[in-house]
């Protein structure tokens, strides 16, 4: 009994022994000042605290970043009395699962909930990212206690490394600022994005990088059986739940009008609650989009909305309202300036920071890409080139695309510098570069230049490091969450 006794003690000891740094840690973390303050992903403690301590009947959206770009909340609100209105979307990478999992200990009696992730694989999965979590709750943890053991289990896995991360950014007195629209000021009271956006800025006004393909093999089960178990918890909140499709740009969109019927018949029949809006009404004109293919600008904000204020008032049998003509019609297109390179100007590497520049000009294939062209191939006597600086225009237009393959064979090639011209990096774009090292960018605001969402980095040098400029939004920014490790920062 003594020796089963004195085991029992020291395996009390040794958890005490493994335990205690681990929760001085989270302590002393706790208690540090939140580096994030200043970015997007700190809006989320503000998105909670609203549904948190709102009182009376509320309509809630629960989803990503469509929502906050694609909501006019005070247009809701004035068109359907009585009801509080709350934006709770933030980020596809926070996950649906922790969205609605955050959500349910504030559903109500009454309230309307409409859920809304982004027409993807990763939204409609059970996907959870724990460090955009840590990130994103800093100094309002109190959320975690509403997650899965398992969820837990992986904060508490990446909670050294966040520690470690957040420590740097205070001791270093270099706490992420983003420049442009992703910050914790864009918000407005509802958590609507509130930055005039005037126009469709992407490249050719689509981010050709990441297509829409809505077909049925986006039904994950297992995201099935969640979504339908948080209806059921809904239900017994006494709350109504509908099921809602993002906005997607028309552009972006490669099934065929058959498939996403077919799409929107099999979840139909496979969620226990009703679809808001049908599917076709929410592919819209691509003018109404701003940086991404699910990111309303300013009018299209006011267009969804009104789109979903109909199909709310007729779900909750209310008349419906005129606002076909308080909508906004697709603003023009603006195909950004030109900047032509001076002729004949040779730069030396150390100098480049991002300007015009076609040096280079002559040692790639070209097509054009509605206003703008795309690098297709470098040719093959130019192959052995070790440093490049990719050239900014071709016959009057800005060169804004590095497509797949681009550099395929460069096998010698060290170092590639991409000008501010640059709007996306097709997947693969360095593929055959085995010798990669170093790939510079240069705008301040990561989001401004768009990079496949995976497979960017796909057969090159494994050890190849991506240069951002010190104190650029790229750590925190929209676009590039999956390449962070690569990130190295310079003067």
């Amino acid at each position: 009994m003594k020796k089963v006794i004195n085991y029992i003690l020291k395996i009390f000891l040794l958890l005490f022994i493994l335990i205690t740094p681990i929760v001085t840690l989270t302590i002393v973390t706790e208690k540090l000042s939140n580096p994030y303050s200043n970015t997007y992903l700190s809006e989320l403690n503000d998105k909670y605290s609203r549904l948190e301590n709102t009182k009376g009947k509320k309509i809630v959206f629960i989803g990503g970043s469509s929502l906050p770009f694609g909501l006019r909340c005070d247009l809701i609100e004035k068109e359907i009395p009585n009801y509080s209105v709350i934006n709770y979307g933030l980020y596809a990478t926070l996950g649906t699962k922790f969205m609605m999992d955050t959500s349910k200990v504030n559903i109500k009696e009454g309230d309307i909930i409409v859920l809304s992730p982004e027409l993807n694989k990763q939204t409609y999965s059970l996907y959870f990212n724990p460090m955009v979590v840590l990130q994103s709750s800093d100094g309002y943890s109190k959320k975690m206690k509403y997650l899965s053991i398992g969820d837990n289990i992986k904060l508490f896995y990446n909670y050294f490394k966040f520690s470690k991360e957040k420590l740097s950014y205070l001791r270093n007195n270099n706490a992420p600022n983003p420049e442009g629209i992703y910050r914790h000021d864009s918000f407005n009271e509802y958590g609507d994005i509130k930055v005039n956006r005037e126009n469709n800025i992407m490249n050719n006004q689509v981010d050709s990088t990441m297509n829409i393909d809505i077909n049925d093999s986006l039904l994950d089960k297992d995201f099935i059986k969640y979504v339908n178990d948080y209806v059921d918890y809904c239900r017994k909140k006494k709350a109504k739940i509908y099921f809602n499709f993002s906005p997607c740009n028309e552009l972006a969109v490669t099934s065929s009008k058959k498939t996403r019927g077919e799409f929107q018949d099999t979840l139909s029949k496979e969620l226990k609650c009703d679809l808001l809006s049908n599917i076709e009404d929410c592919i819209i004109d691509y003018r109404y989009f701003y940086d991404t293919n699910f990111h309303l600008n300013s009018s299209g904000a006011i267009y969804y909305s009104n789109l979903l204020i109909n199909n709310l008032k007729m779900k909750m049998n209310l008349a419906s309202s005129s606002t076909s003509s308080d909508t906004p019609k697709p603003p023009s297109i603006d195909e950004g300036e030109i900047v032509e390179p001076e002729p004949d100007v040779k730069v030396d590497f150390k100098d480049y920071k991002g300007e015009p520049n076609n040096q280079f000009l002559d040692y790639f294939e070209y097509k054009k890409s509605g206003s703008t062209y795309k690098i297709t191939k470098i040719k093959d006597k130019y192959k052995t080139v070790e440093r490049i600086i990719l050239p900014s225009t071709y016959e009057g237009k800005n060169i804004s695309t590095l497509c797949s393959n681009a550099l395929d064979g460069c096998i010698d090639l060290k170092e590639v510098y991409i000008g501010n011209t640059y709007k996306s990096l097709e997947e693969k774009a360095f593929n055959g570069c085995i010798s990669l090292e170093k790939i510079y960018l240069f705008h301040r605001d990561g989001n401004q230049i768009i990079p496949h969402n995976e497979n960017l980095l796909v057969g090159c040098n494994k050890n190849v490091k991506i240069y951002i400029p010190k104190g650029s939004s790229y750590n925190v920014g929209y676009t590039w969450i999956n390449y962070a490790k690569y990130f190295v920062e310079f003067e």
